[in-house]
């Protein structure tokens, strides 16, 4: 996996097929190849090159001492563009790398051909507030959940009901995370303390300029569609999709669905 030294860290990354470039910007913890399963695929056969890396605070990527912020986050991103020579390039981000992508897409237009914000928000409201205190106060504690508990920790806070039921595709993503490195340290905090201080943005947001799109979830317990939709009603001209029976994951639950809007929108703009 190469790496390249943006905004002062090195960030891994990988490329995939041929064509105009398309970012992927990764969520709260969320490694970068897990875009690999549904997202690369669908992207790369719709004639598009496709770039996916790992935020900084999730391994191979450096994980620099906590606070990290939002604005940091998103001029790594930048970096990492102007470094591969992607610009001006298409971006979708999930969770926090949606809100990376939105503030990448305010500060940097002209590197930024257009913006997917998939589970995003552009304000924390109360529950939203309690919910990732409660994540920094966790990480501040240095306590250890055992993996099994993580695992079904994550998946009930990600998916939707009916998903949950289907025992298949439980145990594949309880095997999948289980595989894994475990998630902690300064990037876990650094991550959460980032979402923590992000504030209201959505004023501001009324200042992006490119073609931009908002994908809500209608099951989302972490970024409620309603925060989605806030969002997509002050970005001028902004396209809403609401992706139903899905929750937060919605891109491993929905793959197509969540595919074909990305390819669509990003084939007309």
């Amino acid at each position: 996996m190469p790496v390249t030294v943006a905004n002062g860290i090195n960030l891994a990354y990988d490329e995939f097929g041929e064509g105009d470039p398309v970012l992927l910007i990764a969520g709260t913890g969320q490694p970068a190849n897990t875009f690999h399963i549904f997202q690369v695929p669908a992207l790369v056969d719709a004639g598009f090159k496709v770039v996916t890396f790992d935020n900084r605070g999730v391994h191979p990527s450096e994980c620099p001492p906590a606070p990290y912020t939002v604005s940091e986050m998103a001029e790594d991103a930048a970096a990492l563009i102007q470094a591969l020579d992607l610009a001006p390039c298409r971006v979708a981000g999930m969770s926090l790398g949606a809100i990376i992508t939105q503030e990448l897409a305010l500060a940097h237009p002209e590197l930024v051909r257009s913006a997917v914000m998939m589970g995003t928000v552009g304000r924390l409201g109360p529950s939203g507030q309690l919910l990732t205190r409660a994540w920094v106060e966790f990480d501040k504690s240095g306590v250890e959940l055992p993996p099994l508990y993580d695992a079904m920790n994550q998946l009930a806070w990600l998916f939707a009901p009916a998903t949950l039921a289907n025992e298949e595709f439980v145990a594949t993503f309880v095997d999948l995370i289980m595989s894994g490195p475990a998630w902690n340290g300064d990037g876990r905090l650094g991550q959460h303390q980032a979402e923590l201080a992000y504030g209201d943005r959505l004023q501001a947001l009324s200042g992006i300029t490119v073609p931009s799109m908002v994908m809500a979830f209608e099951h989302d317990a972490i970024t409620l569609a309603p925060m989605g939709r806030e969002v997509a009603a002050v970005i001028p001209r902004c396209e809403l999709v609401e992706i139903a029976g899905a929750g937060h994951g919605g891109m491993v639950e929905k793959p197509d669905e969540v595919n074909a809007a990305l390819i669509e929108f990003f084939k007309n703009h």
